[in-house]
């Protein structure tokens, strides 16, 4: 009776063991990461049509680096698809974790591409504007931890200043609804602050929320 109860107890001990082995083994799971862009790269976005969309499919390596680029959705141009394949390919992440230890994964990127006008402007203003963007918009309008950025949390916003004087926006890549309304309100702001800006102009800034998501 001794003897059975004992190994009642050392089963009912295995079996409570192998539970905490799994919860633990759930909870490290959890800090497990997806990739993370990290910098966009200058390159040719695609011309014809004037705008589009064309949803993209790759490997985020173990560094970093994007290969294996694929279409998952076509723009409905071939050529179209095939600048902005090259364009994300130039693209950075931090790579994917599982463990703690960076490991290869898959991921996508919706690349949308747009132009408001073809307006000159002033190269030293623009990079003091986009010096600014980077450095201000996390601080002017913040936005909230818990927000469900995607794997780019990249807002870029065009931005033209008309001959009218009116400035309209148009987001070209999305990271999400809030965020991308927090940077247009910060990049409008920007605008008004910056009086180097030439009169008239178009621009694309870019406002970084990777640091929500790590």
């Amino acid at each position: 009776m001794v003897a059975k109860t004992r190994g009642i107890m050392l089963n009912r001990m295995t079996l409570a063991l192998a539970y905490a082995v799994v919860a633990a083994g759930a909870a490290y799971a959890d800090t497990d990461t997806k990739p993370v862009l990290t910098g966009l790269k200058e390159c040719d976005p695609p011309r014809v049509p004037e705008t589009g969309r064309v949803k993209l499919a790759f490997k985020v390596t173990e560094t970093g680096a994007v290969v294996d680029v694929k279409i998952a959705e076509s723009s409905g141009d071939a050529g179209s698809d095939e600048r902005a394949a090259k364009c994300v390919a130039k693209y950075t992440y931090t790579p994917a974790t599982h463990n703690g230890v960076a490991v290869a994964a898959f991921t996508t990127f919706d690349y949308h591409w747009g132009r408001l006008a073809d307006m000159a402007g002033e190269r030293k203003a623009f990079a003091l504007l986009e010096r600014d963007a980077d450095r201000r918009c996390q601080r002017l309008y913040p936005i909230d931890k818990n927000f469900d950025l995607p794997g780019q949390p990249i807002t870029l916003v065009a931005v033209a200043r008309l001959s009218s004087g009116e400035v309209q926006t148009k987001i070209i890549q999305s990271a999400g609804s809030k965020a991308d309304a927090n940077a247009t309100k910060c990049v409008v702001h920007l605008v008004a602050d910056h009086d180097d800006l030439p009169a008239v102009f178009t621009r694309t800034i870019s406002v970084n929320w990777s640091h929500m998501v790590r």
